[in-house]
């Protein structure tokens, strides 16, 4: 008890640092909170979706976005062990009255039960061959419909009517997409939506649950490498990389909190020890032993662990939902993830907060173990030791060890998750630049000292001379401004190349004057095309000069959902200029045009080691065909690959005619305004889509990859306030260690102002040996960035440096450096010269 009461009485004595100390560990674990919280939402997304649409069954068999025969309903009902096999068809269309997206279900009525369970409040479920839809209740409350309602679909035949003759319960299936679903008869989907003969999914009841793995593997066998054959567990984890990637960053942005937190802590209990030195030395004096000693430190820790880890619990929560309203759209968009709430359990928040409490508790353990080891007399005495030890050379050989196994693990790590593998990567950059950097430091702010006296005189000999005394300090200081600006800089680089790459590519892909879509269509969209007429439609618009039909749908290559871009080649070839790597752009186009020849990514080739004139084994309706390589190009669409091909190909094989994009050139001297509203008021009876400018279309392109990064700003504000505390609380111990020095400096002649000066010179030093070291260290992190993108990924970044973005991190560490050493240089101004030298 007694312990508890000097740590709460020395707490009291010192409110402000303890409060920042606290407010530090506060805001790092929430940001751990929010950032792990926003991958449990996800995570929890993926696997409510995969649950509600698995239902009874055992197996699912999942088509690629171009859907499969229905004959392979046959093969699955025929295979042994199946007991019941149920399809569907699933799409996200456009509902008139609806925003956004709405899922739709196309079911076997009768038949479907079997899997999921619906619960009829009002009507019936729709028939077989009616137009005829059920909702969920949720859904109809949101437009204040009721049954006998009519709703206008977008169809492949236009903007069409279906009945609403059954109202669902909010459970089971009907909560699938947050409740924005619509069912209706399988059949009717089918014809609607160009569907006839195909099917998105195959839900699978087995005669013995038991034989799961066995049904499996005979499954995919007989049905091929076109379709996936999942489990119900395999089913929930079906994300793809750059979901993977994005949860990536979400985990080493936390680490960085943490991380850059343990300084504050060490640097807290520093603080604590110095300044309770002759209370320490009076109670060893009286009896106390060691351990208690180190017991008292380590109290004082513990109540900063467990109040600023549940503080941070609870602002965590708020900035986790906070993060969910920013990349919602993104979320919904790319993924189709709708996230009502962040999903964090009760064992996740005790998790988080015996971590923040653990952290807290082994960064203190040194100052604990240092405080035990000061013998009483040395203690109570008011001089305080003059020299600290320095660094042993080993730590570069350590350091350098551990960036070069980072090094390893991003090279040949490739049997590693790409979560792990990117984590430990940047993880292995950080510690190993943290165990390799401080002997460099000091080395560098001891060549700094002719400059300062050349500069400052006397006031900046003086102030960066404290270092050669002090050099633990010195780094305990230096090395969270340095740490987290290379991080800063590092990843702002890595965000800055990613944007600038992408924006590369679009500007020379899509450079029509308009764009008509429903939408973003990326490699996990699943929508429901637009038909081929409208394409013909478009062109009989006065100013419109060409018009090109876009379609993009997914193909399983080598286990993994590949883009298929698909073009209007005889068109496209007319305004566009295609970013080909090999060979030339008439010739690739060509390949496209003329021969049968696919285009494959840059990432693709990279990935599977593919090149020209090779050929491609893609499973189509009319059987496996080998499409030869005619052109590599650079290609953002998918973090697994792109192929490129004609649609006149596509529509041979696949039968599939619609489109998903419209691309126009205008005539020359035309107005895209003008042209653009008389767009609108042509298919706006018929039609729900956007016509946009092009680059009205790139720009919410890119909007989606630019929100990934604006995450990294809680990561800044956790390095800034670690640097604010860290600066503070090093500078206080500088003026406890100091007082004797600075009083015989007052002595002689000093001036309140040039001790002050020298205060501030002395976190100016570190602020520039920080800024200055964080560059190569930021460099590698970039570079590693841009070789996992390109080794694991198959992405080709072009290196760019955001400038602005640096400067502005730079100024405002130096803000917060500068403000948080301004209280410690008035407190040594303020020394009384008589009182600190008679206390020696």
């Amino acid at each position: 008890m007694l312990s508890i009461k000097l740590a709460l009485a020395y707490f009291r004595r010192r409110k402000l640092r303890a409060f920042l100390t606290t407010l530090s560990v506060a805001v790092a674990i929430a940001a751990v909170v929010a950032l792990q919280g926003l991958n449990g939402s996800m995570d929890y997304a993926y696997g409510e979706l995969a649950g509600l649409l698995g239902g009874q069954a055992q197996l699912e068999v999942k088509a690629p976005l171009g859907g499969i025969s229905d004959s392979a309903l046959i093969t699955v009902q025929q295979t042994a062990g199946v007991q019941a096999a149920v399809p569907f068809v699933q799409k996200d269309i456009q509902v008139k009255e609806l925003p956004g997206f709405t899922a739709m279900m196309g079911i076997v009525p009768g038949k479907d039960e079997k899997i999921h369970a619906y619960r009829v409040v009002q009507g019936r479920m729709p028939a077989a061959g009616q137009r005829e839809i059920a909702v969920p209740n949720k859904l109809l409350r949101g437009i204040q419909g009721q049954l006998g309602d009519t709703l206008h679909i977008q169809t492949m035949k236009g903007m069409q009517e279906f009945s609403l003759v059954g109202i669902l319960e909010d459970s089971g299936v009907a909560r699938a997409n947050s409740g924005a679903v619509v069912f209706m008869p399988m059949d009717t989907a089918q014809n609607a939506f160009g569907l006839n003969g195909k099917l998105s999914n195959i839900d699978v009841i087995l005669k013995d649950p038991d034989q799961v793995l066995t049904v499996q593997k005979e499954l995919q066998a007989s049905l091929g490498n076109a379709v996936e054959v999942l489990t119900l567990l395999g089913r929930s984890g079906n994300t793809n990389k750059m979901l993977d990637f994005m949860k990536g960053l979400d985990n080493v942005y936390g680490f960085m909190g943490l991380f850059f937190v343990l300084y504050v802590i060490i640097n807290s209990m520093r603080v604590a020890v110095v300044e309770q030195r002759r209370q320490l030395g009076i109670l060893r004096a009286l009896g106390w032993c060691r351990w208690e000693i180190r017991k008292l430190i380590i109290i004082q820790a513990l109540i900063i662990g467990v109040i600023g880890s549940a503080l941070g619990l609870l602002l965590g929560r708020y900035l986790a939902q906070a993060l969910l309203s920013i990349e919602s759209d993104m979320l919904r968009g790319m993924f189709k993830i709708s996230n009502p709430s962040i999903r964090f359990t009760a064992h996740d928040y005790a998790i988080t907060w015996l971590v923040g409490v653990l952290a807290c508790l082994s960064a203190a353990w040194l100052p604990a173990w240092k405080a035990a080891c000061i013998a009483p007399s040395e203690a109570m005495s008011s001089q305080y030791p003059s020299n600290e030890l320095g660094y042993s050379r080993w730590r570069v050989v350590a350091g350098a060890i551990i960036m070069i196994a980072s090094w390893a693990i991003l090279i040949c790590g490739n049997n590693l998750a790409l979560l792990v593998q990117g984590t430990l990567t940047i993880a292995g950059i950080v510690i190993g630049a943290a165990v390799l950097l401080p002997p460099i430091l000091i080395l560098f702010l001891k060549r700094l000292e002719p400059w300062a006296e050349t500069f400052f005189g006397l006031t900046g000999c003086l102030g960066v001379r404290s270092f050669q005394r002090t050099p633990r300090r010195a780094v305990a200081t230096g090395m969270p401004i340095l740490l987290g600006l290379a991080v800063s800089f590092g990843l702002l680089g890595i965000f800055s190349s990613v944007n600038q790459t992408l924006d590369n590519w679009l500007k020379a892909l899509i450079s029509p004057d308009i764009v008509i879509t429903q939408g973003l269509q990326t490699a996990a969209s699943n929508q429901v095309g637009l038909p081929e007429a409208l394409v013909e439609r478009v062109r009989n618009v006065n100013g419109v000069r060409v018009a090109a039909g876009i379609r993009t749908t997914g193909i399983q290559w080598h286990g993994n959902p590949i883009d298929l871009q698909l073009y209007d080649v005889a068109a496209w070839r007319q305004f566009i200029n295609p970013p080909v790597l090999e060979p030339g752009k008439e010739q690739a186009m060509d390949a496209l045009q003329q021969n049968g020849n696919v285009w494959i990514s840059e990432s693709m080739a990279l990935q599977y080691g593919l090149h020209i004139g090779e050929k491609l084994a893609i499973s189509t309706p009319a059987g496996a065909i080998q499409f030869p390589i005619g052109a590599i190009t650079k290609d953002f669409n998918s973090y697994n690959g792109s192929v490129y091909m004609n649609r006149q190909d596509y529509i041979r094989y696949w039968g599939d005619h619609s489109i998903d994009y419209v691309w126009l050139a205008l005539e020359p001297g035309a107005s895209p305004a003008l042209v653009r509203d008389q767009l609108e008021t042509n298919l706006k009876s018929d039609f729900r889509v956007q016509v946009v400018s092009a680059s009205d279309y790139r720009d919410n392109v890119l909007k989606f990859g630019s929100r990934i990064a604006e995450i990294f700003n809680l990561v800044i504000l956790v390095i800034l306030m670690v640097a604010a505390v860290g600066t503070a609380n090093s500078m206080l111990i500088s003026v406890l260690e100091r007082t004797r020095e600075i009083g015989a400096l007052r002595s002689v002649g000093l001036t309140r102002r040039q001790i002050r000066g020298m205060f501030m010179i002395e976190a100016g030093s570190l602020f520039l040996a920080g800024i200055l070291l964080a560059i190569p260290v930021a460099a590698m992190i970039q570079t590693v960035g841009t070789v996992f993108d390109k080794n694991v990924i198959g992405w080709v970044l072009d290196v760019s440096i955001p400038w602005v973005k640096i400067t502005g991190v730079a100024i405002a560490m130096a803000l917060v450096v500068g403000l948080s050493a301004m209280y410690p240089a008035c407190l040594a101004s303020k020394v009384d010269p008589v009182k600190a030298l008679r206390s020696g």
